[in-house]
């Protein structure tokens, strides 16, 4: 099993900053929603054998990973920076007004090779390093957590789903991630890459457990 979580609330989402490899925190409400999934996968996992956790080595990934390790029983976080967002380049850091003098739009809005911003990522590049940092995690458990941003649990679902990119962006996909969502993957009974349960954030209201364990999984890697 792979659980996708996108970082909780996080300060550049309330303070008008760009996000990309801005070193944003969580927010109190960010906090709040990590220690809630924390709780109820520590709930899930309890009697069994427990995962592993890696995480972006930006703060608000590595913080909310932290608080799920915590709540699991002092797991190690494993981090690694080609699960961090998009490289944003000379915008990192700024507000989105002042970002702007470093911005560069492509010319036709979906070009796989265009930099946003000065010294910043393509389209491509952010896919690359993501599918490269993805596919060196999942031989290394049989259950993971992995702890990341909007674009790159994309990348990351892309690449689960053998989506290159020239298909992503010819057929116009892209999955809607919210901040402290849920994605779960795993192989089905028919031996075929199965996305369980996508962005779903229902267990931050209400008493309702995180049934993770609840899905038809065969062991996803031989080892």
């Amino acid at each position: 099993m792979i659980i996708l979580v996108r970082h909780g609330e996080a300060t550049h989402h309330i303070h008008n900053l760009t996000g990309g490899w801005t070193d944003s925190d969580l927010t109190p409400v960010g906090e709040k929603q990590m220690k809630t999934l924390a709780k109820k996968l520590a709930k899930s996992f309890a009697g069994r054998e427990e995962p592993k956790i890696f995480a972006s080595d930006l703060r608000r990934s590595f913080l909310g990973a932290q608080i799920i390790a915590q709540a699991m029983g002092d797991i190690p976080v494993i981090t690694k920076k080609s699960l961090r967002e998009k490289n944003n380049g000379k915008a990192a850091g700024l507000t989105e007004t002042a970002a702007r003098k470093y911005y560069h739009g492509p010319v036709d809005g979906r070009e796989l090779d265009h930099k946003n911003y000065d010294e910043g990522e393509t389209r491509r590049e952010f896919f690359k390093r993501c599918r490269k940092g993805f596919q060196e995690i999942l031989p290394t458990a049989e259950n993971i957590i992995i702890v990341s941003h909007k674009g790159a649990i994309q990348n990351m679902l892309f690449t689960w789903l053998e989506l290159s990119i020239e298909d992503v962006f010819a057929k116009n996909i892209s999955f809607d991630i919210r901040p402290a969502s849920v994605t779960i993957l795993g192989i089905n009974r028919w031996h075929e890459n199965t996305i369980f349960s996508l962005n779903d954030t229902s267990y931050l209201f209400g008493e309702q457990d995180l049934s993770v364990f609840d899905y038809k999984f065969l062991n996803r890697f031989p080892r």
